[in-house]
């Protein structure tokens, strides 16, 4: 079997770790067995023109054990629909280039609609190849997809032969949004192996929050708790991302007087990720919206308790075993569940913790749901 994978957005020169999950599935699948070769449309922005050095066009390269054909080259139409058009004949140059280097492909599974899934649905009817589409993304939240858009969205989704959410709020919208009812939800794929559960004791009690920082992840909801519950007590939180909101963040903080007790750790590493996911007694994150919650997964894989609200996401993940969730935007609800925690840290098994994540978010197990979908397509059971 040869899978043609394509990512919505993966890693470049400027940001190594972007679509880091999406790398990591196209692994887990290329480890089953499954020939993977990544297709990859890199779209850069005009106002990247004439700084960017890297050469315009298709290229080859073996990264990180993954086959990866990239098709660069800027979005000249941005913001106007017919940029899908010229979207649509790169990923076919693709598409050709791959056949004529790799051999035939069987399946096309693409991770987004906008803008993979758009372009896949016209390769997969170009040239009558089975698709698949993961969405990872919201409709309803996302800052970028224009009304415009959302027709061609649309069709991508009706055109694929096998439709998945990553979490059962996505999927309600999507259904809604599409009008098909055969959804799946097939979870995130979180490498549990590169995480592990630490015997370091902390003098201060320590949280971790880590995401993007830009409004809707509710970072700012969790100063303000923090500052109104943890002021005077013997804790610190640790805040990892980067994004628009960090120095808003950064201020705030300040105008509350609770800087010391609070750091700003910048753009993280896998590895440094890992580390302080063990290092930290609880992972918080107050977040408005998630399609799942990646990180969440990674705080169970170090034996952490977390605490999460009701966004969508963190309801498939948070259970009375592992954590609270609590009301959006509630500085009250959030700070009473930091404090329950903190005080009840002892009644979390951190080895429970990990090994109920292992067993429904592993590696193995989201790999041979994709592979069954994979295999019901192909032998025409779906």
């Amino acid at each position: 079997m040869h899978v043609m994978f394509i990512p919505s957005w993966y890693h470049n020169q400027r940001n190594p770790v972007h679509g880091s999950f999406f790398k990591e599935q196209a692994l887990a699948i290329q480890e089953s067995g499954v020939k993977v070769t990544v297709a990859y449309n890199e779209i850069w922005p005009l106002t990247l023109l004439f700084k960017v050095k890297e050469k315009i066009g298709l290229s080859f390269k073996i990264e990180e054990n993954l086959r990866t054909y990239r098709y660069k080259n800027f979005n000249y139409l941005p913001k106007n629909p017919k940029m899908f058009n010229i979207f649509n004949k790169r990923l076919d140059k693709l598409y050709n280039e791959i056949v004529k280097k790799e051999g035939k492909i069987d399946l096309i599974h693409c991770q987004s609609s906008f803008w993979a899934g758009i372009s896949a649905a016209y390769i997969s009817k170009k040239y009558n190849i089975p698709l698949v589409i993961t969405e990872h993304s919201s409709l309803d939240k996302a800052v970028y997809i224009k009304e415009s858009y959302k027709p061609f969205i649309k069709k991508s989704y009706l055109d694929a032969d096998v439709l998945i959410a990553v979490g059962n709020g996505l999927k309600k919208e999507m259904s809604e949004f599409s009008g098909r009812n055969d959804i799946r939800v097939i979870h995130n794929l979180i490498p549990v192996e590169n995480f592990y559960i630490s015997e370091n004791k902390n003098k201060t009690f320590t949280f971790f929050s880590l995401a993007f920082l830009e409004g809707e992840k509710g970072m700012d909801v969790l100063i303000k708790s923090f500052n109104k519950y943890f002021k005077n007590s013997n804790s610190k939180l640790l805040i990892g991302g980067e994004g628009s909101q960090k120095e808003y963040l950064i201020n705030l903080s300040k105008e509350l007087k609770i800087d010391s007790k609070i750091e700003f750790l910048g753009a993280l590493s896998r590895k440094e990720v890992s580390d302080y996911m063990s290092l930290c007694d609880a992972f918080v994150l107050a977040s408005k919206y998630e399609t799942f919650g990646v990180v969440y997964i990674e705080a169970l894989a170090s034996g952490k308790p977390v605490i999460g609200t009701l966004n969508g996401g963190a309801e498939d993940i948070i259970n009375s075993n592992n954590g609270l969730i609590v009301k959006i935007n509630d500085i009250d609800d959030l700070g009473n569940a930091m404090i329950n925690i903190m005080n009840n840290i002892n009644l979390y098994k951190p080895e429970e913790i990990r090994d109920e994540c292992i067993k429904r978010f592993s590696k193995i197990k989201i790999t041979n749901e994709i592979l069954e979908v994979y295999n019901s397509l192909l032998e025409g059971r779906l």
